[in-house]
């Protein structure tokens, strides 16, 4: 199931899947990003695909969630480039963890 992300640009912000809504930073070009829940047979996480000129790049974000004690943390992933084609990040949370919120982070 693949997910549409709106702009979300802040450092330190981390939206809710596809509800995020923050201005993106001056001459920002990053077109749009959709994201895709993943998961292996102990690990949850998320790949965000964003497009771009390829000037930009960003990375995956997002809060987890343990399921044995509740204990919410966010996660980054690596940083990639916002081409034409789309650029990945991929981010992971740990064992017995949920991913809870999925965005991107636009960086400078």
């Amino acid at each position: 199931m693949r997910q549409r992300l709106i702009t979300a640009a802040s450092v330190s912000a981390i939206g809710i899947a596809a509800a995020i809504t923050l201005a993106p930073p001056a001459g920002a070009t990053i077109t749009g990003c959709t994201y895709k829940l993943i998961s292996t047979e102990y690990n949850k996480g998320a790949t965000v695909t964003c497009k771009g000129d390829g000037t930009s790049r960003f990375q995956a974000a997002v809060t987890c969630k343990r399921i044995d004690n509740g204990y919410e943390y966010r996660h980054d992933g690596q940083p990639a480039w916002a081409d034409p084609r789309g650029g990945k990040s991929t981010v992971w949370c740990d064992t017995k963890a949920r991913v809870i919120h999925t965005a991107y982070v636009a960086l400078p």
